[in-house]
């Protein structure tokens, strides 16, 4: 699969395929799990203890917080290639509103900002987050 820097969505039934290509071909895969939950506390914590945070956020009070700590602990992984699967961000009542949005609007971003040469110095990765979502036939 060709991974693209930023969010896309894709059919829960390409998840399978999706975690066989990154390990094929050695991108760094991680999987961040929210239950569903469109909380901030929740998903707050999930990123903690899923992603790599650099400097650790240590509470939900900021958002901003979690975007600087998220594109910290990105940008000190070795792999310049990374994949973030949401496994359940489509789970969530609505992926345009409240805490879920932000979360997402924080992934795109970070992910923007590491693909630039001038914010990395150079030293860019591709950021692929992906969503599955349902596809009805």
């Amino acid at each position: 699969m060709e991974f693209e820097s930023g969010v896309t969505f894709v059919g829960e039934e390409e998840v399978s395929r999706i975690l066989t290509d990154a390990s094929l071909e050695k991108v760094c895969l991680l999987r961040l799990r929210t239950n569903g939950s469109g909380d901030r506390d929740a998903i707050f914590e999930a990123f903690r203890r899923d992603l790599p945070m650099d400097p650790p956020v240590q509470s939900a009070r900021s958002w901003e917080a979690l975007s600087d700590s998220l594109f910290g602990g990105l940008f000190s992984l070795t792999s310049t290639r990374v994949v973030i699967l949401w496994e359940d961000d489509a789970r969530h009542e609505s992926i345009r509103a409240g805490a879920a949005a932000e979360a997402l609007s924080i992934l795109t971003e970070v992910a923007e900002l590491l693909g630039s040469p001038q914010v990395t110095g150079g030293h860019t990765k591709l950021v692929a987050v992906l969503i599955p979502v349902v596809v009805k036939h």
